[in-house]
C-alpha cells in the first residue's frame, strides 16, 4: 500500500508498505480522508519523543470497512470514523467509557502506524458509523470536535458565560465554536496567525486579539473591564500562554489546558489559590464525546468548508512544510486518500 512516512524531523517521504493483516477482533479499513493534528506537526519537526520514525502519522481519519474476518456484524463497505485510542477494554477506566485514560492506551500516529496511508487494521470496538450524508471528510473531522466537546464540558456549565481560547488553530477554533454551540456568551480568542484569528471570528468568536500586535491579557482584562472570563481554554501550551490564561480568568473561574507544545511550565500559581481559580487538563475524549461529535456534524451544525484545504498525499511534505511555518493560511489540512 502507499502511505506517507515520516522519516526524519523534517521529513516526509512516499513509500510502499505492506498492507497490514487484522487480528482477532480487527477489520481492515480503507482510509478516505485523514485530518493533521497539531501534535502531527510537533512528530513532522522532531518534538515528539514517542513519535519514533520511520512512523506513519495521523489519527484523525475515516474510511470503509475493507475486509472484516471479526465478530460481529460489521460489514463490508461500512463507512466509519475510527476512535483512535487503542485500550484495554478491561480496566476501571474502559469500563466506564473513559478509554482515553486507560494506562495502557495506544493511540494511532504515535505508537504505532496511523491514518497517512491506503489502510489501516482496527480493532471493532474503535468503528464509529457514519451515515451515508456524512462525508469522508467529516468523518475526520470527528476526532478534533470531540476534542473540543470535552474541552468545554470539562470547562462545566459554559451558558452564558464569557470565554477565552487561546490559539486559534484547528483545536482552539472548534473549541470556541463548541462553547458557543453549549450557549456561551461572548468569546475571545487569542493567536498570532491572522488568517487564522479571521476564520475563527467568522465561526466563534466574538473578539479576535492579535498577540503579535496586542497585549493579550490587557486586552481581555480591559475587555471584560477588569474582571476577567468566566472559563479560558489554553490550547497552545507554552508558559506565557498558560499564565495569562490564568491570569485573565475572574475570581471562581475555570482555566482548561490542553496544549502541550511547552513539556515543563512555570507559572505563577497565587491567583490559583487566592481567586480559587480552577486548573484542568484535558485529554482526547470519551467514547460519548466522540458519539456527540458525529451527532454534531450529522446535523450539519458545522460549516466545515471554508476550514479545511483538501490535498493528496503526495502534497505531504509540502503541507507539513507551511503549516509547521507558524504563518499558514491553511486552518484544517485534510488528505483524501
Amino acid at each position: 500500500m502507499k502511505a506517507l512516512v515520516y522519516t526524519e524531523p523534517g521529513r516526509l517521504e512516499m513509500r510502499a508498505l505492506a498492507e497490514p493483516k487484522p487480528k482477532a477482533g480487527e477489520v481492515l479499513v480503507r482510509i478516505r480522508a485523514v485530518g493533521v493534528c497539531g501534535s502531527d506537526l510537533h512528530g513532522f519537526l522532531g518534538r515528539s519523543k514517542k513519535r519514533v520514525p520511520p512512523l506513519v502519522l495521523g489519527h484523525e481519519f475515516s474510511g470503509e470497512i475493507a475486509a472484516n474476518d471479526a465478530a460481529g456484524d460489521v460489514a463490508i463497505g461500512a463507512r466509519v470514523a475510527i476512535y483512535p485510542i487503542v485500550s484495554c477494554g478491561a480496566c476501571e477506566y474502559c469500563v466506564t467509557e473513559r478509554d482515553h485514560l486507560c494506562p495502557a492506551r495506544q493511540v494511532y500516529g504515535l505508537d504505532f502506524h496511523g491514518g497517512l496511508a491506503e489502510f489501516a487494521t482496527v480493532p471493532v470496538r474503535c468503528l464509529f458509523p457514519i451515515p451515508l450524508s456524512m462525508s469522508f471528510i467529516e468523518g475526520s473531522l470527528v476526532e478534533p470536535l470531540a476534542n473540543a466537546i470535552h474541552v468545554v464540558r470539562r470547562c462545566g456549565d459554559v451558558r452564558g458565560r464569557t470565554g477565552m481560547v487561546y490559539g486559534a488553530g484547528p483545536i482552539g477554533m472548534l473549541c470556541a465554536f463548541v462553547a458557543k454551540q453549549s450557549g456561551a456568551g461572548t468569546i475571545a480568542v487569542v493567536d498570532r496567525n491572522t488568517h487564522r484569528l479571521a476564520k475563527t471570528r467568522e465561526l466563534a468568536a466574538d473578539i479576535a486579539v492579535d498577540a503579535a500586535a496586542q497585549d493579550p491579557l490587557k486586552s481581555v482584562l480591559e475587555w471584560t473591564r477588569g474582571r476577567g472570563v468566566d472559563f479560558a481554554i489554553d490550547a497552545v501550551g507554552t508558559a506565557q500562554c498558560r499564565q495569562n490564561s490564568i491570569s485573565c480568568t475572574a475570581a471562581g473561574g475555570v482555566v482548561i489546558c490542553i496544549g502541550l507544545e511547552d513539556e515543563v511550565c512555570a507559572v505563577d500559581t497565587r491567583a490559583v489559590v487566592t481567586r480559587e481559580v480552577d486548573v484542568k487538563g484535558a485529554y482526547a475524549y470519551t467514547r460519548s464525546d466522540f458519539a456527540e461529535a458525529i451527532s454534531m456534524l450529522e446535523r450539519k451544525l458545522l460549516p466545515w468548508q471554508p476550514l479545511v484545504a483538501k490535498a493528496g498525499l503526495i502534497q505531504g511534505q509540502a503541507i507539513f512544510e507551511d503549516l509547521a511555518s507558524g504563518n499558514s493560511p491553511i486552518l484544517k489540512a485534510v488528505f483524501e486518500i
